[in-house]
Order: structure tokens, then C-alpha cells, then sequence
């Protein structure tokens, strides 16, 4: 298994962003897999490599929902 890099997505419609760091490369519903915004509901969302520290942060929330 090779643990994928964190990566942020981004509605084109309302800006609405989150950023993941799946533990595997399995993607489920709800932990890492959005399809529509969220908030508007819009299908295009931006798919890209997360920063140094977002990336961080979605891991370290990861973890504590975990535990």
C-alpha cells in the first residue's frame, strides 16, 4: 500500500475548499471521496497537491478522529 500525498479540493462555484490526507488510496464516501461541493452542490471541484503545512494539519485531524 502506498499512502497518497494530502491534497486539497476547491469549488469553481463558491470557493468552498477542504484538504485530505487519506491513509490509503482506497477513497471512500465522507474520508477523502466528495464528488459535489458540499456547500453549493456544484460537480467541478479543483483537485490539487496540498502544501507543506496544510497537508500537515489534515493529517495530524486525521489522526485525532481516529482516537
Amino acid at each position: 500500500m502506498i499512502k497518497p500525498q494530502p491534497y486539497e479540493l476547491k469549488c469553481t462555484q463558491c470557493s468552498w475548499s477542504k484538504t485530505f490526507a487519506p491513509a490509503s488510496d482506497v477513497l471512500l464516501p465522507g474520508q477523502g471521496f466528495v464528488s459535489n461541493c458540499p456547500k453549493c452542490g456544484n460537480s467541478e471541484l479543483e483537485h490539487k497537491t496540498a502544501g507543506p503545512v496544510k497537508g500537515l494539519l489534515a493529517e495530524i485531524r486525521a489522526q485525532f478522529k481516529k482516537g
